[in-house]
């Protein structure tokens, strides 16, 4: 069960956006997404919404950042089933154990057309700072193993390096030196 007050304590007090050092997940994803030419993108727990701006039909969420475009979490986003032709995950499913990561990639997945992209981001594990946040442990065996339970197609994978901008960043404040950027393809209905 997920721990939604120290999880939002750990993003209002403790969490900073160093998106733009992420190599696979920053904003070389702007190119990827907009040569699909996307009628409709969201962005699942978009934070500071990064990306709004430079990805046209972009809609983000976001229980805890009031710069998204509605506040509220995975279970209460108001989006209809198959809506979406891109949706972003980029470290929002990464909470819990693996039970709760399956019911938000259900939730999540409902809304992506058959042929749609999800690009994720997870980690393996938190930060020196994320007291009573419970971190999913994402692997190469968890991606495929949630493609194959959500029928999903994995595109590629990326293993993304910690790195420290001329800011400082937080990153340093990371227990790991990495983490998995990948993509999902919804499988086609025959």
């Amino acid at each position: 069960m997920i721990d939604q007050k120290a999880q939002d304590d750990f993003f209002r007090n403790h969490w900073r956006s160093n998106i733009h050092l992420f190599k696979h997940s920053g904003e070389n994803l702007v190119k990827i997404i907009n040569k699909l030419k996307p009628k409709f993108v969201i962005d699942a727990g978009c934070a500071i919404h990064y990306f709004k701006g430079k990805i046209p039909n972009l809609v983000g969420y976001d229980p805890v950042f009031k710069e998204a475009d509605i506040v509220c979490g995975h279970f209460d986003a108001p989006f209809k089933s198959e809506c979406a032709d891109v949706i972003l995950a980029l470290g929002s499913i990464n909470w819990g154990n693996h039970d709760d990561v399956a019911n938000m990639m259900i939730k999540v997945k409902s809304w992506l057309k058959p042929g749609g992209r999800m690009f994720m981001r997870g980690a393996p594990g938190g930060y020196k700072s994320d007291k009573g946040v419970q971190w999913f442990q994402w692997g190469i065996k968890e991606i495929h193993y949630f493609a194959r339970l959500m029928d999903f197609e994995v595109e590629w994978i990326e293993l993304e390096h910690n790195l420290t901008g001329p800011d400082g960043g937080t990153l340093p404040d990371r227990f790991w030196p990495h983490r998995y950027v990948w993509c999902y393809k919804r499988k086609l209905i025959k």
